[in-house]
């Protein structure tokens, strides 16, 4: 069982970057991932001020 408030920020993660990872390390992956939720994060920031910017 999920908490559909995570399972709707995972889902656009995937749809945004894609599922697959390129790090073999447990550590890479780690920060991979990292990455990969930084950046969905600054793109979500970015939309976020625009809208404000509009209303």
């Amino acid at each position: 069982m999920r908490w559909p408030g995570t399972e709707g920020i995972f889902s656009a993660v995937k749809r945004k970057f894609g599922e697959n990872c390129v790090s073999r390390s447990s550590e890479g992956l780690a920060a991979e991932g990292c990455q990969r939720l930084g950046v969905y994060d600054y793109i979500n920031q970015g939309a976020k001020e625009e809208v404000k910017a509009l209303n």
